[in-house]
């Protein structure tokens, strides 16, 4: 076998390098380009999302002020300078949301539907079609509210879908219906007392929740005479009667006898000596009778 001297390696390698060359450095200048370009970019994004962040808490602090128009520029400063990020979203529903509180409802559509058309997430897609649908159903458009409200497919939003549903089933006079959205609305996790109100107020009714008609009252009694009313006479018979129960009998005499007092009994500790009998009372002194005359003659 015919072996390579070392100069015929060394002009095969600039061969080689003469046809390779220009595009290995090509791609190793590419490949750092890339790396450094990423990092760049890298660097950029996350410059912009600490300024979007920035520009948004001072948004929310002009939201909370009753200053609407600063709050407004604001809004719209944020989203001239950062149309892409997720703060812009979230300002521009902030914003809808000012406009609906002031009556604008033409602006608020506009605002929730640029949402819908920019933002990058679906939940905050699915959360201005929502929001859309609300203020489409308050304007009267009930019909383009239930359309866009079938797009809203976010499980966390389920339980404010179907409340929406029903009440739009409720405005069309469809109370069965309503009843089981607003149920749906409870099963998923709703928790506004204002949907338990809702449900009650279409729950079936029972014979516990019956409440019986109150019984008439009863009649006035009849007015009564200032004069007293005449009492009628008994007859002579019953007045005879009446009287004995009023006459009252006469006392019958009570016989005087002497009163003796007791006398006490003796203590079993010290026996003192009895004491005397008190004297009877004196006897009320008796008139002599007088002799009966005899009937018989004179003596002999």
């Amino acid at each position: 076998m015919e072996q390579y001297t070392d100069d015929e390696r060394v002009e095969d390698l600039k061969k080689w390098w003469q046809e390779n060359g220009v595009s290995i450095m090509v791609g190793i200048a590419l490949g750092v380009a890339a790396i450094f370009g990423w990092r760049y970019w890298v660097s950029h994004r996350d410059a912009q999302a600490e300024q979007a962040s920035l520009a948004y808490d001072a948004f929310i602090e002009a939201v909370e002020k009753p200053d609407a128009d600063q709050a407004r520029q604001r809004g719209q400063g944020l989203l001239t300078d950062f149309p892409n990020s997720a703060y812009a979203a979230l300002a521009t529903l902030r914003l809808a949301k000012l406009a609906v509180d002031r009556g604008d409802l033409v602006t608020a559509i506009q605002r929730l539907q640029w949402v819908i058309d920019h933002a990058q997430l679906d939940e905050l897609r699915d959360i201005a079609r929502l929001r859309l649908a609300r203020v489409l159903f308050a304007a009267g458009q009930a019909t383009e509210a239930e359309t866009l409200m079938e797009r809203v497919n976010t499980a966390s939003l389920t339980a404010e879908r179907e409340e929406l549903r029903g009440d739009l089933y409720l405005a069309g006079n469809d109370p069965a219906k309503a009843r089981t959205a607003y149920a749906a609305a409870l099963a998923a996790g709703g928790a506004s007392p204002l949907l338990r109100i809702k449900l009650d107020n279409l729950a079936a009714p029972t014979a516990d929740t019956v409440i019986a008609a109150p019984a008439p009252p009863p009649p006035d009694p009849p007015a009564q005479s200032a004069e007293p009313a005449a009492v009628p006479t008994p007859p002579a018979s019953e007045a005879l009667v009446t009287e004995t129960f009023v006459i009252e009998a006469p006392e019958a005499p009570v016989a005087e006898t002497p009163v003796v007092a007791a006398p006490e009994a003796p203590v079993a500790e010290e026996a003192p000596a009895p004491a005397a009998p008190e004297a009877p009372a004196a006897a009320p002194e008796e008139t002599p009778a007088e002799p009966a005359p005899s009937t018989s003659g004179p003596p002999s």
